[in-house]
């Protein structure tokens, strides 16, 4: 008789291993391991192997769903995957990034928070770059100055200094100097467009701050009745009440992940020094990207009602060196 060879295949906590006469499937819960062996015949190779995955996820899920394995913002194969993105750590910024200034044409459909999205720099820079005074105040064939990384550009006015802009910015000279190449410091040129970097952009506080302006909290941190599959189940962050508001970094970081997430809609999860992420979920609008490095208090999203969501909102998580803990406890500490 022809013995055919292991097959193996693991999803987080559950595995599933086929054999020459049995599949078993093994899932390992929190408190208890659930092992099932299912026999069968000489039947197709292909057939039997995707079968098998079938069979784990069926029996997964529904186990899942009785002992609340997930909660109800996503299914299993949702919570695999922010683990996953979540498991990535926060990383410097690079040193050093030659300066380049692109000017887009503003095509029709067009927003700002896209184009800020595509050149991977904050709408804030957009703005302050071209002196807009609004987000939504722009238009067809209107000719933006975009730099490669978030800073402000100057018009250099009558009276106006190095040092003077130093000190305005709260910037050091010499890297106002090098990052436009200033061969005299002494000297610049009234009209003369100046970069101001911001390479390296730092919290406001030490602390997180609000990601929206209301401070509503419409569901809690912890066990809760879940509004999708009935039961009680984990409410891994807090939902905050925002109708389509502004979502702005509640800490500087990093973008690691930026787009949709299953059952928590738009996403966007930011990596921050000290080891800690926070999770942005239901959004209706991303306006930054993977790997763009985001200040404290930065536009990131727009709030929504995407994903598994029973209206807008909010869904805020903080999850600190892997763990999952309460956001409203360091919302609300005074620092």
């Amino acid at each position: 008789m022809k013995h055919w060879q292991l097959h193996s295949h693991s999803f987080g906590n559950l595995s599933i291993t086929v054999l020459s006469a049995e599949i078993i499937i093994i899932f390992r819960g929190k408190k208890n391991t659930i092992i099932k062996s299912i026999p069968f015949k000489k039947i197709n190779r292909v057939a039997v192997v995707c079968g098998s995955i079938m069979m784990g996820v069926i029996l997964f899920t529904g186990y899942a769903r009785s002992h609340h394995v997930f909660n109800s913002e996503a299914a299993w194969y949702d919570e695999l995957k922010k683990k996953a993105i979540a498991s990535k750590d926060f990383e410097e910024p690079e040193k050093k990034k030659a300066l380049k200034i692109i000017h887009h044409t503003i095509k029709s459909g067009e927003t700002l928070s896209e184009i800020a999205q595509m050149y991977g720099v904050s709408m804030d820079t957009i703005c302050g770059c071209n002196r807009l005074e609004s987000y939504d105040l722009v238009h067809v064939g209107q000719v933006l100055k975009i730099p490669n990384k978030d800073g402000l550009l100057v018009n250099v006015q009558r009276g106006q200094t190095l040092p003077a802009l130093s000190k305005k910015y709260n910037v050091a000279i010499n890297k106002i100097i090098e990052e436009n190449s200033i061969v005299n410091p002494d000297f610049i040129n009234i009209g003369q467009y100046i970069f101001i970097p911001d390479a390296k952009p730092l919290d406001i506080f030490k602390g997180f701050l609000w990601p929206v302006h209301t401070k509503v909290i419409t569901s809690g941190y912890g066990w809760r009745k879940d509004p999708f599959y009935g039961g009680s189940q984990f409410h891994q962050g807090i939902d905050i009440r925002a109708k389509y508001e502004w979502v702005r970094a509640s800490k500087y970081g990093r973008v690691s992940f930026a787009g949709w997430l299953g059952g928590y809609g738009r996403v966007v999860v930011l990596t921050h020094p000290g080891g800690y992420k926070t999770l942005y979920g239901h959004l209706s609008k991303i306006t930054v990207r993977e790997g763009q490095y985001v200040k404290q208090g930065q536009i990131i999203a727009k709030s929504g009602n995407t994903g598994n969501s029973t209206g807008p909102h909010l869904h805020f998580e903080i999850i600190r060196k892997g763990q999952h803990i309460n956001p409203y406890a360091e919302l609300k500490k005074k620092h």
